[in-house]
């Protein structure tokens, strides 16, 4: 899945390093899948290009031995800290990347060190990295990111120069997908809603299949009335039983709308507004409201890992109900 470089981030370290400007440290802070590591790697190649005449107006050739390197994981000054999903960054790594840093360059100027997620750091390991950030190599350049900036401690933040990426609108997005990636009108449309603007998360649910388990869920469960199916097959599992609720809150945020008055783009399901319209027509706005309430309700019960099995049918009970 590529996650496109952002442009500005790099643009804005190429007129730094031209006027010999560039910081020792960065934090890149925005949404997942929003390409902070991928536009950091992108930093990495700009700094340590070694074909700078042949760059053809981009910021990097992507050809040179350097580049390649990056590419493959294999260039010995640029280093990439990461943990699995839900992993802290322990202290020893903390340590590891330390000893790297004071270690002279090998091939390029600069020795650049990504990681990612930082506010997964342990207390430690981030009181570990703090004395680097007071004391810098100048042979060294830190791209931490983040997408939880509020858990970032203050002491880390304040030590470094704070890269905000902003996500684009559901409307620049769903365009994006269309012109660049084929993708249908309206599932590029109902992917920059969950998406919240992040083109790589939007490649990401659609390569887990959220377009058809969409459908799936609106046919049977929203539409189908497979109340029992639902409670047995989607109940047991927290990822579906999170898509169910995930989808049902769209629905029902469609179907206040269009008794508001709303029948234009700001729809999720705009693909289906025939049957949006016609399921809505069976409710009165309070009644939509408690469904609303409730798929809130078991949403946070979910979150909570307590079980929803009851939560479950009482929606089931209000939306089979007529």
């Amino acid at each position: 899945m590529d996650i496109p470089v952002n442009e500005n981030v790099l643009k804005h370290f190429a007129a730094l390093e031209k006027k010999g400007l560039l910081a020792h440290a960065y934090l890149f802070a925005g949404p997942a899948y929003i390409g902070k590591v991928t536009t950091a790697v992108a930093v990495a190649k700009f700094l340590n290009c070694e074909d700078k005449k042949n760059r053809e107006g981009t910021y990097f050739c992507g050809r040179c031995p350097a580049c390649l390197k990056i590419n493959s994981g294999n260039h010995p000054d640029v280093h990439i800290l990461q943990v699995a999903p839900g992993e802290s960054i322990k202290i020893d790594a903390v340590r590891e990347l330390l000893g790297q840093i004071r270690l002279r360059p090998f091939m390029a100027a600069k020795k650049i060190f990504i990681v990612r997620s930082i506010e997964d750091l342990t207390t430690e390991g981030a009181n570990a990295l703090l004395k680097t950030l007071e004391e810098p190599s100048a042979n060294s350049l830190l791209i931490l990111t983040t997408a939880v900036p509020e858990r970032v401690l203050e002491t880390v933040k304040s030590r470094c120069h704070v890269m905000p990426f902003a996500p684009a609108s559901q409307r620049a997005l769903a365009a994006r997908l269309v012109q660049y990636y084929d993708e249908d009108k309206d599932q590029a449309h109902f992917l920059a809603y969950f998406a919240e603007g992040c083109l790589g998360k939007a490649r990401r649910l659609k390569e887990n299949g959220l377009c058809a388990a969409k459908d799936e869920i609106i046919d049977r469960y929203i539409l189908g009335r497979e109340r029992e199916a639902l409670i047995k097959t989607i109940g047991a599992d927290k990822a579906k039983t999170r898509e169910f609720l995930d989808v049902l809150l769209s629905w029902a945020r469609d179907c206040l709308l269009i008794q508001a008055g709303v029948q234009d783009a700001r729809l999720v399901h705009a693909g289906r507004i025939r049957e949006l319209q016609n399921f809505q027509r069976r409710f009165s706005f309070e009644e939509l409201t408690g469904i609303h309430r409730e798929t809130v309700n078991a949403c946070r019960l979910l979150v909570e890992n307590f079980n929803v099995k009851i939560p479950l049918s009482i929606i089931g009970e209000m939306l089979w109900a007529k």
